[in-house]
């Protein structure tokens, strides 16, 4: 991926804002049976949990395999693994941070 395709799939602090907003706004005017809202639970469940485990295996095989992946690269390269690398550990600490929400 060039820095371009990164630009272009940018969002600004102010569009997640915005998005939330949305979102929370959104949440109260849904009108879906019981059965589909737990439906709906379920699937997004099992999905974040694969999502979970899946982001966990590759981070575990990016920091097992460095010298492979690094091998040869160039600079841009090497901070996309990064940055790669941070997004992941990010996202996961975000969903453990929600996790922690619906506990309390």
């Amino acid at each position: 991926m060039n820095n371009d395709q990164f630009s272009q799939n940018a969002i600004s602090h102010k569009e997640l804002n915005d998005f939330l907003i949305r979102a929370r706004k959104n949440i109260s005017s849904f009108d879906t049976s019981e059965k589909n809202k737990s439906k709906e639970s379920q699937e997004l469940i099992d999905l974040l949990e694969t999502w979970t485990e899946s982001s966990q295996k590759l981070l575990l095989m990016i920091s097992k395999e460095q010298k492979v992946l690094t091998e040869n690269r160039s600079p841009k390269s090497l901070i996309a693994f990064g940055a790669m690398g941070a997004h992941i550990n990010m996202a996961l600490q975000a969903l453990k941070a929600t996790e922690s929400d619906q506990e309390g």
